[in-house]
């Protein structure tokens, strides 16, 4: 079995693999995690929750709400997140299985909805963004980058047109005058 990296997906992870990659005991690893669920659960919850960090960190650095949502947007849809992207994918499709996998990625769902919701109420407060339901706005959005990182990760769509596609698809549905 190949070790373990965001390129070979969680598809890979066991307890041997870790074993094996971390030069460790066995029976270190079972001691924290008495089955691969809660370990490829755990490696699911580190990754995901550092790349959160990692946008949340861009959002409160940039000015503006709009500016905001362009840094966010750019980092989830950069060609260097296609990992992260395929981790999501390999998540979604294992927590059909892995009960403890799937709630974890439905936590980290609510946690990028109200990181989204908190820059659409700031843009709809400042009167940068027109929206009627800054919840319902944050899911479309969310949404469409999960299909967009989707489509990157299977090479459907370049990193380039993906933003290209997301910068229009922002502004149509923030309300944001083309012309600024």
């Amino acid at each position: 079995m190949p070790p373990f990296t965001a390129s070979n997906g969680y598809f890979c992870v066991c307890s041997r693999v870790v074993v094996s990659d971390l030069g460790v005991t066995p029976g270190l690893v079972s001691h924290y995690f008495s089955s691969a669920e809660q370990l490829i659960t755990a490696a699911f919850t580190t990754a995901a929750v550092a790349d959160l960090a990692s946008a949340r960190s861009l959002v409160a650095a940039a000015s503006t709400p709009t500016a905001k949502m362009a840094a966010l947007m750019d980092h989830v849809l950069d060609e260097s997140s296609e990992d992260a992207s395929a981790l999501w994918l390999d998540a979604w499709s294992l927590g059909r299985r892995n009960v403890a996998l799937a709630a974890e990625a439905n936590r980290l769902t609510d946690e990028w909805l109200a990181c989204l919701g908190d820059v659409v109420r700031l843009g709809v407060g400042s009167g940068e963004f027109q929206v009627a339901d800054s919840d319902v706005a944050a899911r479309r959005l969310l949404t469409m980058i999960d299909g967009l990182g989707a489509q990157m990760v299977v090479r459907a769509v370049p990193a380039d047109e993906a933003k290209h596609i997301a910068r229009s698809y922002f502004r149509s549905e923030l309300g944001i005058d083309s012309s600024d």
